[in-house]
This record gives C-alpha cells, sequence and structure tokens, in this order.
C-alpha cells in the first residue's frame, strides 16, 4: 500500500480533526455561559428598579416653603401729600447800573467771578466829579464866610422853637384822628411857623438861605455823591453775571453793567393746586425733590400766597433752603411733596403687604413658619402705608406683627414660607413730626 508523501509543513488529515474539535466544544461552552450571564444581569437589574420604583411612590413628599419678604405692622402718622412743582430762584440777585455818566477807566471783574462786599467791579473816569466837588467846597467856605461875617445882627429865640414844636405835634395828632382835613392842617401849620418865625425861630436856616450856605451845602453833598458813585461796587458777596461793558466804553446813566447773584440761601417758588389749599400752612414739612442732581431736601413751607393766579387756579409757595457748597443753582426743576393732612396714631400696614381677592382686601400675617390670610377693612392711605380700620377671618392684628410683602400674590393660607429679608418700616416723613407735634 502506498503512503502519502509527508513534509515539515504537512499534517495528516486525521490528526487536524483530532484539533478542531476539542477547540470547537470549548467555543461552545462559553457562548452559552455568556448568555446565562446577561440574561441573569438583566433579571437583576430589572428587579432592582421595581424595587426602586415602589419605594418611591411609598415614600411621603416633602412640602416646599415659599422665600418671602416681611414687613412691621405699627402704630403711627399716616401723612396724606400734596405736589407741586416749580423752579429755584434766588432772593439776592440785582442787576448793577450805573448813576453817574463818563468813560470807563477800568473794569475789574468777568463773567463767573466771586466778589466780596464793597468789592470795585468797574470804575468811572472820575475827574471831572473831582472838580465839581472842589468847586461846591469853595462856595461853602464863601458862604460859611459872610455868615461869620454877620453873626451878630440875628438873634435866636430857642423858648420860641420849642414852642413851635409842641404845637406841631398836636396839630398833627389831631390830624391823624381825623380832627381835621388835610387843607387844614396845611393851613394852620403855615400860620404856627410864620408866629415862630416872628418870635425869633428858624433865624439861622433863614441866615444860611440869605447868604447862600444852604445851598452851597446841599451842592458839596451833592458831588461828593457823585464822585462816590464813580466806583460801582458789589452790594453783597455773589458771583457776576451778564458782565456786558469794557474798559474805555462810554457809559450814560442809569446804563446795565453786570449783574451779581448770592446763591448761598435759595428758594424753590412751587405752584399748589386751589383744592389742596385747605390743609396747608406755613411750617408744614417738605420733601423737595431736584432731579437735576437726584437730592431729596427735608424742608419747609416759608410763604403762602395770600392770592391765586387766576388762570392756573394755583397758588404759590416759597420754600426756602442753604445752599452752602452752591450745589443747586437757579433755574434748576424741583419736585415738592408737602405733607398735608396729618393723621395721628393709626393702625398701619405697609402697602405692599395689601392684596385683593375676590374684591375683598387681606393681608398674609406670619404664624411662625404660615402665612395666615386675614381679610381686613382699610381706611386712609398714602404712599407708603395703608390705615387698618378691622380684621375678619377670626385672626388678630396688632402693633408688631410682621405681614408678608412680597412673592404673596398666589400664596394660599397655611402656606410655608421662608423669612428671605425683613424689610424696616420706612416713613419718609419721622424727621417732620415730634412727641409735640401730635399733642392737641
Amino acid at each position: 500500500m502506498n503512503h502519502p508523501e509527508t513534509g515539515d509543513d504537512m499534517v495528516p488529515v486525521k490528526s487536524r480533526a483530532l484539533f478542531w474539535l476539542p477547540l470547537a466544544f470549548i467555543l461552545l461552552l462559553g457562548g452559552c455561559l455568556g448568555s446565562s450571564g446577561e440574561q441573569a444581569a438583566d433579571a437583576d437589574s430589572t428587579a432592582t428598579a421595581q424595587a426602586d420604583s415602589t419605594g418611591d411612590e411609598k415614600a411621603p413628599q416633602k412640602e416646599k416653603a415659599i422665600r418671602v419678604n416681611v414687613g412691621e405692622v405699627r402704630l403711627g402718622d399716616l401723612v396724606q401729600s400734596v405736589y407741586a412743582d416749580g423752579a429755584i430762584s434766588t432772593p439776592k440777585s440785582v442787576e448793577m447800573k450805573t448813576k453817574v455818566g463818563g468813560e470807563f477807566t477800568t473794569v475789574n471783574v468777568r463773567d463767573g467771578d466771586h466778589v466780596r462786599r464793597g468789592q470795585v467791579l468797574a470804575r468811572i473816569d472820575p475827574r471831572e466829579y473831582e472838580i465839581a466837588l472842589r468847586e461846591s467846597r469853595y462856595k461853602h467856605l464863601q458862604a460859611l464866610s459872610q455868615m461869620a461875617a454877620e453873626d451878630d445882627t440875628f438873634v435866636v429865640n430857642d423858648r420860641a422853637l420849642s414852642d413851635f414844636a409842641d404845637l406841631r405835634d398836636e396839630l398833627q395828632t389831631l390830624r391823624s384822628k381825623g380832627g381835621i382835613t388835610e387843607d387844614e392842617y396845611t393851613a394852620r401849620l403855615l400860620a404856627l411857623e410864620m408866629g415862630a418865625l416872628n418870635k425869633g425861630a428858624f433865624r439861622d436856616a433863614v441866615f444860611e438861605q440869605r447868604t447862600g450856605l444852604a445851598d452851597a451845602r446841599m451842592a458839596e453833598e451833592r458831588a461828593r455823591l457823585n464822585l462816590e458813585n464813580t466806583e460801582i461796587k458789589a452790594p453783597f458777596s455773589g458771583v457776576i453775571q451778564g458782565l456786558n461793558v469794557v474798559q474805555g466804553e462810554m457809559a450814560s446813566v442809569g446804563q446795565s453793567v453786570c449783574t451779581v447773584s448770592n446763591n448761598s440761601s435759595l428758594e424753590a417758588r412751587v405752584n399748589v393746586l386751589e383744592d389742596d389749599l385747605r390743609d396747608l400752612e406755613t411750617g408744614r414739612p417738605v420733601l423737595l425733590a431736584i432731579p437735576a442732581t437726584g437730592d431729596t431736601l427735608q424742608v419747609k413751607v416759608d410763604v403762602i400766597s395770600p392770592s391765586l393766579d387766576q388762570a392756573t387756579r394755583t397758588c404759590e409757595i416759597l420754600i426756602r433752603f442753604e445752599n452752602p457748597e452752591e450745589r443747586y443753582r437757579p433755574g434748576m426743576f424741583v419736585r415738592a411733596r408737602i405733607a398735608g393732612e396729618v393723621n395721628h396714631d393709626r393702625f398701619l400696614v405697609p402697602k405692599n403687604a395689601l392684596l385683593i381677592r375676590d374684591d375683598r382686601p387681606l393681608v398674609f400675617k406670619v404664624n411662625e413658619d404660615r402665612a395666615q390670610w386675614l381679610y381686613v377693612d382699610t381706611g386712609l392711605q398714602n404712599e407708603d402705608w395703608v390705615e387698618i380700620t378691622g380684621v375678619h377671618s377670626g385672626g388678630t392684628l396688632v402693633a408688631g406683627d410682621e405681614v408678608v410683602v412680597s412673592d404673596h400674590l398666589t400664596l394660599a393660607h397655611e402656606a410655608k414660607i421662608k423669612i428671605h429679608d425683613h424689610i424696616p418700616p420706612h416713613d419718609r416723613w419721622s424727621f417732620a413730626f415730634s412727641e409735640e407735634d401730635k399733642a392737641p
């Protein structure tokens, strides 16, 4: 029998069959074991999920607290405001004008300069007025010399002058009481003067007039005044504005030079409607808002005009305030909130606490960690507070209690709450009213 040839790289057929048979058995066994493991794992996962699901259904759900802000109920004043708009003005503003004519020799200021009282702003050529003063002085001396030469020619009767003064006073009293008319008073006074002159009164005055001394004295005073008026001086400390003259310009009498304004003390002029005047009086506190600077000043009413503007039916009110740093300027817009009617000792809740449900007002009172709704009756109110006149629903509300002021639009009765912030009481008029003000 012939056998097939074999080499190093050749394996008999029978040997190769014996090699593959155990290998196939091992692979088949591994596949069966893997399938069984996966099925077991899936079964375990399903069982765990079902167990977890069953546990969730049985566990109770935790109630969630709503975060809110609360405010305090208090007993206090309820002030109803009156509103008025206006502008700032300065009571110390003067337009400087010339009192004599001539050429401006110096102009010492510019717009925006700060000046002190008595400071020379401009000067007019004084030479002509110096000559006029010397001339009037010489005439005065001439009249004095003539009076001295004739000094022994007259004697003054002091008793007659004293009697005249007494009779004149009686005559003036009679006229003031309506005992005589103005014409009768003039006639009687002339008769008294002539009688006193005949008795020796007024002789020195008559002598001064006859010698020209009286005219010379008045001319000298007038010349001195004109010379003083060549210097234009600041009447008070302030700021220069509207300067409209230059050095070398010829000035006429009454010509405008500039304006001096002092803004250290200002006033707001606001117009209040006729219907709001009923509860206003001087001294009432005012919150004066100045939008240009963002400031609100705590001031008071100083003057209420005695008359109304017929066209607008408004009354002008003056509100004065200090401006030491000159932060505010004339012409700035202002809005005044004036304390009108003041209602003392009212039971108040913050306005943000009030809700309307089913056309009825209610508030949520804080009761430990719960919100208890209370239907209430309301009275007067302003921008910040509402007066409570009665409480329903079997609850109570007293000063010091806290009520919910935020996140309460959908809040339910006995809902669980968590306080986020305690809002302090806001009373914009606390600066104005003391215990003495509340006394009747």
